[in-house]
């Protein structure tokens, strides 16, 4: 199989980014073709889009059937109906790939039949130092590179996904993943619902489903731009997303049939998550519904019904207390 890709830009207020995007992977020679599609953009950016199209080639623009907006998710679900080549990447449009973007993805799909999809690092700039400082003031730091601290087997990315392998560390990003067009006829699109997080929220499922490999996660592939404007470090507008996020999930992971083993993992973070929750009720329905469902939890010494129990309860003398006895009796 040619190894040619379809790189699909979602376009939205990115006068200011989008030539440098295009510029970055106009000239590797894996892209076959660089999709741009318009999201009814408030700035000049569709007449940047167009003027890259009469430009290059490989630059191709498109909007919505009523060029309304309809957020990145449904622009990239647009892009991938688009596609002319078998294998498709993303690229923000304030962001740019780097000239070993698909040095490593190439040959791993050229080799391992079996590959689905292959995630690489992703490098932070920043923009501005204001920029710079809300980003580490956020908490976000951490995600500095966006990549695993370790190579991990496709069967077993799914539980380091959901947070419940110790040994694996760490999150890919969009700009840092090139896939087989075919994984969408198993696992569907782009979750519409989500105007953040649907990109998470996808990779979630394709681990489910589908064989994810590590590619480079030691060197950036890529660098997503952190500027005063980026959505990302604003927490209140990814909490607004999190019940539809966990609670789709979980009818997407029952209505496809997800492997009982990987389901039970899911389900795990699924109640873990519910368990912090700041609604007291919820918290404490979603404890004793893991107990009901995971009766065995209950006995395990300083395991997640402990840490949920404390996260519920807080962790005081009282509950300390709790938990020692409980566990002295299950000893």
């Amino acid at each position: 199989m040619n190894f040619k890709v379809s790189v699909i830009i979602p376009v939205y207020n990115a006068e200011n980014f989008l030539e440098k995007s295009v510029m970055s992977a106009v000239n590797l020679k894996q892209v076959g073709e660089i999709i741009l599609i318009e999201d009814c953009s408030p700035d000049h950016a569709l007449d940047v889009a167009l003027r890259l199209e009469k430009e290059f080639d490989k630059v191709k623009v498109y909007q919505h059937p009523d060029k309304g907006n309809y957020g990145a998710g449904a622009s990239r679900n647009l892009g991938i109906k688009m596609a002319s080549y078998p294998f498709i990447s993303f690229l923000d449009a304030d962001d740019y790939y780097l000239p070993n973007r698909f040095s490593t993805d190439e040959e791993i799909f050229m080799t391992i039949k079996n590959c689905d999809g292959v995630y690489n690092a992703v490098g932070t700039f920043f923009k501005t130092e204001k920029a710079k400082q809300t980003f580490f003031d956020g908490g976000w730091g951490y995600q500095e590179i966006l990549t695993l601290n370790n190579p991990v087997e496709p069967e077993d990315l799914f539980s380091v996904l959901f947070h419940q392998d110790s040994n694996v560390k760490g999150e890919f990003h969009t700009n840092g993943i090139t896939l087989k067009k075919t994984v969408f006829e198993k696992v569907g699109f782009f979750n519409t619902k989500l105007r953040l997080r649907q990109d998470i929220h996808l990779w979630r499922r394709l681990a489910g489903f589908c064989n994810l490999y590590s590619g480079e996660i030691g060197d950036p592939v890529a660098m997503r731009v952190i500027h005063d404007e980026n959505r990302m470090t604003k927490r209140k507008d990814h909490l607004q997303y999190i019940d539809i996020w966990w609670q789709s999930l979980k009818d997407e992971f029952k209505i496809k049939g997800l492997d009982k083993n990987k389901y039970a993992i899911f389900e795990q973070a699924y109640f873990n998550h519910y368990a912090g929750d700041k609604n007291k009720f919820k918290a404490f329905k979603a404890l004793l519904m893991n107990v009901i469902n995971k009766p065995k939890l209950f006995a395990e010494s300083y395991g997640n019904f402990d840490f949920n129990f404390w996260k519920v309860f807080g962790k005081n003398k009282w509950t300390i207390k709790f938990i020692s006895f409980k566990n002295k009796l299950f000893t």
